[in-house]
C-alpha cells in the first residue's frame, strides 16, 4: 500500500521493517546552506547587477543546514536505514551535487555496496553563476549502486530495452541532458530543490518494475512518489515539512496510472 508519511526521516524509517520495499530513489538534503566555516558573501553587498537589478537573495533552507560532523551522521544513519529496509540486490539511486555526492559515495563503498553507475544530469538552463569565480555548476550526480556487496550483488533490476526508447533505440549513455524543471511542474507550489518529472521517470522505468515499492525518505515535492503512480508502482515516502507534504500530496493526486508503461507515456 502506498503512503505518505509526515515526520522526521530517521525516526520514521527505523519503524520500517527489514527488507520490506524493493528500491530506494531520493534526493537528500545537499548541506548546501550548512557546514563549518561557511563565508557569508560578502561580495554580494556591492554587486548591484544581482541584488536591486535581479532581486537576488541568498539561499538559507534550515532543513539543508547542518555542521560537517553532524552531516556525517546524518548521512551514515539514514543510508544504514536503507541498507536494512531495501531488500537484498534492490537498486538504491541517490541524488547529489559536489557538495555532498563524494560522501555519500564514500559510505557506499564503506559499507561495501556495489555502484553501478554515476548518472551525470545536464541543466542546460542551470542558473548562472553569479560569484563569477569559478564555472557555472551546471549538472547534478545520480549514483545508481544495489543493495548488497560487490561479491554478492546480482539480478539487479535494470530495464535495458525501456530505456533504450529514451535514445532513438540505442544504448543509452550515462549523461542526461534535461531542462531544470519548468514552471508548468510548479503550479501546486514550489520546492527549492524540485526534480524534473522527466529524470524520475527515467531512473523508474529503468531500474524498478511495475507493483514494486519505492522508497522515498526525503520527499520534499514528490515527484518520485507521483512518477511512482504514474508508472503502476508503489511507494512510500516521508519528509517533516507539513507545507512539503500537502504540495506533494496535491501532485500525487493530480496524476493517474498510465496503462501503456514506457518511455513515451
Amino acid at each position: 500500500m502506498s503512503r505518505i508519511i509526515l515526520g522526521d526521516s530517521i525516526k520514521e524509517l527505523g519503524k520500517l521493517k527489514d527488507n520490506s520495499v524493493d528500491h530506494c530513489i531520493t534526493d537528500p538534503p545537499y548541506n548546501i546552506s550548512g557546514y563549518d566555516d561557511k563565508k557569508n558573501i560578502g561580495w554580494l553587498q556591492s554587486n548591484k547587477l544581482w541584488t536591486k537589478d535581479k532581486k537576488f537573495t541568498k539561499i538559507d533552507q534550515k532543513w539543508d543546514s547542518f555542521g560537517n560532523a553532524d552531516y556525517e551522521e546524518f548521512t551514515k544513519l539514514w543510508l544504514s536505514e536503507i541498507f536494512r529496509i531495501v531488500k537484498p540486490n534492490g537498486n538504491l539511486i541517490i541524488f547529489g551535487t559536489y557538495h555532498n555526492i563524494y560522501k555519500i559515495g564514500y559510505h557506499l563503498q564503506k559499507f561495501d555496496r556495489k555502484i553501478i553507475n554515476s548518472i551525470v544530469w545536464y541543466k542546460r538552463n542551470a542558473f548562472p553563476n553569479i560569484t563569477q569565480r569559478m564555472l557555472c555548476e551546471s549538472t547534478e550526480h545520480i549514483i545508481w549502486a544495489v543493495n548488497n556487496s560487490q561479491k554478492h550483488a546480482t539480478k539487479w533490476v535494470f530495464n535495458y530495452n525501456i530505456l533504450k526508447q529514451f535514445n532513438n533505440g540505442k544504448q543509452l549513455r550515462n549523461v542526461w541532458d534535461i531542462p531544470m524543471t519548468s514552471i508548468s511542474e510548479k503550479k501546486f507550489g514550489k520546492h527549492p530543490s524540485q526534480k524534473p518529472k522527466e529524470v524520475i521517470h527515467r531512473l523508474i522505468l529503468g531500474a524498478t518494475n511495475e507493483k514494486e515499492i519505492i522508497l522515498d525518505p526525503f520527499l520534499g515535492s514528490g515527484t518520485v512518489a507521483m512518477m511512482a503512480k504514474y508508472n503502476q508502482r508503489k511507494y512510500i515516502g516521508i519528509d517533516n515539512n507539513p507545507d512539503f507534504i500537502n504540495l506533494a500530496k496535491k501532485r500525487i493526486n493530480s496524476v493517474k496510472p498510465q496503462k501503456k508503461l514506457d518511455a513515451f507515456s
